[in-house]
């Protein structure tokens, strides 16, 4: 229940709502009087707009096919669509195509798309700690994003990985991080390309007994990163969250006590 009001919220929001309006604000602008009237010299759609508006319905579908989650998919359709309405708006007027670009530029600046600002439950780990830590516990399971500060999609997939650690922690589910631009030896030690032009940033791998279970984006045996959308539809889905999820419930640890690294540090200087 709980899940649904926050979707209809997301659904609800400023930000989706406004963005919608711009994506369609040529349609609305050319086919109402009074307000067509003054601006263009008729009130209905060319026969090239109406094909360039099916154009558009064509790259959408195409587009947006791997989208899980309907917000991604609707925010998507609304990139392509806006682009659309500017190139109208700039055929009809370039004073209008630079007024709508202008709008559409404040609307991202202020109204962006809302992010999740919760609770984390994630170790963020230095060097060599996180092969140590997989090897500590092995009853422990283990889901690590490798990232890098610099890189867009890894900023964008951050607060999505916040989410869903926040969601699914347990003492023997634990979420990690680390910025493999700042320790490229580990990058490279997991088979992950920390470089400017990396197609592997961010990756996130799943280990369970110690070992590598699950990985996105996935490597084929040639070599070839298979592209791979970060979503949080997507994630939970391929990596099979909810099972792994209830398999650690049903197993807690008997026992154990969580050590941050501040414990470790601690215990590594008194000995």
């Amino acid at each position: 229940m709980s899940k649904l009001v926050a979707e209809i919220k997301d659904i609800l929001s400023v930000h989706l709502v406004t963005n919608v309006l711009l994506s369609v604000s040529y349609y609305l602008l050319k086919t109402n009087r009074p307000i067509c009237e003054y601006l263009f010299d008729d009130c209905f759609l060319e026969l090239k707009e109406w094909e360039w508006l099916t154009f558009l319905g064509c790259i959408i579908v195409i587009k947006c096919r791997k989208h899980a989650a309907f917000l991604d998919y609707v925010n998507t359709a609304c990139m392509f669509a806006k682009f659309l309405n500017g190139v109208m708006m700039f055929r009809a007027s370039p004073i209008y195509g630079l007024v709508y670009f202008l709008v559409v530029l404040l609307h991202t600046i202020v109204l962006p798309r809302p992010v999740y600002q919760g609770p984390e439950y994630i170790t963020y780990f230095r060097g060599p700690h996180l092969q140590e830590e997989l090897e500590r516990d092995k009853r422990i399971t283990w889901i690590i994003s490798f990232y890098a500060a610099w890189s867009p999609q890894c900023v964008t997939f951050a607060p999505i990985f916040s989410e869903i650690s926040s969601q699914y922690h347990l003492d023997n589910l634990k979420f990690g991080k680390i910025d493999v631009s700042r320790y490229p030896d580990v990058g490279k030690a997991f088979n992950i390309d920390s470089s400017s032009w990396s197609k592997q940033l961010p990756t996130v791998i799943v280990f369970e007994n110690g070992k590598e279970t699950n990985r996105k984006p996935f490597i084929s045996p040639k070599g070839t990163v298979l592209r791979y959308k970060f979503s949080k539809d997507a994630v939970i889905a391929d990596f099979d969250l909810n099972n792994i999820y209830q398999r650690c419930k049903q197993n807690p640890l008997k026992g154990y006590k969580d050590k941050t690294d501040k414990d470790a540090a601690k215990e590594k200087k008194e000995n």
